[in-house]
């Protein structure tokens, strides 16, 4: 079992990468109020909360 939640986190903490890197690619391509650019944002919000709520 917690090997399983250690991967989880992992992956998790990968697809927060993932998105960061996206978020600024794509705000300095579009600019950093682009619908785009706002909609990862809150995508990452939301996946940070999740894991902050996984690591308590």
């Amino acid at each position: 079992m917690i090997s399983l939640l250690k991967t989880d986190e992992i992956s998790l903490g990968n697809k927060i990468e993932s998105l960061r890197n996206e978020m600024i690619r794509i705000g300095i391509q579009e600019g950093l109020t682009s619908t785009r650019t706002i909609q990862i944002s809150q995508k990452l919000d939301t996946y940070i909360a999740i894991y902050q709520k996984m690591l308590q």
